[in-house]
């Protein structure tokens, strides 16, 4: 799947973050998620690093332990997976 990544993030409600948003505050947890590294549409998201390229990102998929993400990265051939 191009363009997909599997990574540990915090959780956030808007880019700005906890620091600025009281419901980024709320929500503020690190979580294994699934990132649709090239989302389409005008709008402002969050940015992340992947191989060396800051880019935007949207949440797809949340899991619960290390082992599910590896199980659903391997059953649909998503290479890149970092916890």
């Amino acid at each position: 799947m191009p363009g997909y990544v599997i990574r540990r993030i915090r959780i956030a409600h808007c880019k700005r973050g906890p620091a600025r948003c009281d419901k980024c505050r709320e929500m503020d947890a690190e979580r294994i998620c699934l990132l649709d590294i090239c989302p389409e549409g005008e709008m402002q998201r969050r940015a992340i690093q992947v191989r060396g390229v800051w880019r935007e990102f949207d949440v797809l998929k949340m899991f619960d332990s290390e082992e599910a993400a590896q199980a659903y990265a391997d059953e649909h051939g998503i290479e890149d997976v970092a916890f």
